[in-house]
């Protein structure tokens, strides 16, 4: 059988070497601070380098359900990066990494109904795990809390109260996907060789890390406790993309794997 081998697989190490390429040059503009439109077209390159490289894994290897909406979820990421790093549109970036969420949501709801079959209750657990009630109840959840924030916006001042939400939503989502992606990455079960799993749980970290600074350099401008923070946010910008790069390429090698998952 075949396994997954980072060293070996030769659309992994070109995907590696350009990434890193272009992690270089769009660092070393953002640290001499020049050429900032160059810089930003080099950031998002790399995030379109992951998704053509996720289009070509429907080619090179089989084309199964979970690649597909990886690739989807490149497609989103790179198009909400457009609206981020070119224009002032960013609630309909937030949303359309929203719809990043969702596709990574359906990646490991799919990843867990083969646990749920493995667990040995097909006849109640397996056939009754629908992807889509599963999605709906992670909606519910995320909703709520987002919604609560619009309604609370028309009785007290809240700046970018639908931006904030959006957000909220995002984030409630991203952590949960987060935990899960961590749960099923422990399971041995589901592929001989882990690592494509594992690199995936990573890359999602190293994503989330990168939301996490972003977050901070952008609550340290509207949130008055956090001003203290406003004077860091210069170093702290320097690192939000190389740690989302990393994210997305360590999840694009993810769908690198000849083995289909336990099914």
């Amino acid at each position: 059988m075949t396994h997954f081998d980072e060293e070996e697989n030769r659309l992994a190490r070109v995907l590696l070497v350009l990434s890193a390429l272009l992690l270089i040059s769009f660092t070393a503009f953002d640290i001499l601070d020049v050429f900032p439109i160059v810089s930003d077209s080099l950031k998002l390159s790399g995030i379109v380098l992951c998704f053509l490289f996720t289009a070509s894994f429907l080619f090179f290897y089989n084309a199964d359900s979970d690649r597909v909406v990886l690739m989807l979820s490149m497609f989103f990421a790179a198009a909400a990066d457009v609206f981020l790093l070119f224009t002032k549109e960013y609630l309909l970036g937030v949303i359309l990494f929203c719809f990043v969420q969702e596709f990574h949501t359906i990646r490991i709801f799919s990843i867990h109904r083969s646990i749920v079959r493995m667990n040995g209750r097909i006849s109640v657990s397996y056939r009754s795990y629908k992807i889509w009630k599963a999605m709906l109840l992670r909606n519910f959840i995320q909703f709520l809390p987002s919604a609560g924030l619009i309604a609370a916006s028309f009785f007290i001042k809240i700046n970018n109260a639908p931006l904030f939400a959006a957000a909220l939503f995002y984030g409630i989502g991203f952590v949960l996907n987060l935990i899960h992606a961590f749960c099923v990455s422990h399971d041995v079960r589901l592929l001989d060789d882990m690592r494509p799993l594992r690199y995936y749980a990573f890359g999602m970290f190293s994503y989330f890390i990168c939301d996490v600074l972003l977050a901070v350099t952008y609550l340290s401008t509207q949130v008055p406790f956090l001003s203290i923070l406003e004077a860091y946010t210069k170093y702290i910008r320097l690192f939000l993309w190389p740690f989302y790069l990393i994210g997305m390429v360590m999840i694009t090698i993810s769908g690198a794997r000849r083995q289909s998952f336990y099914s």
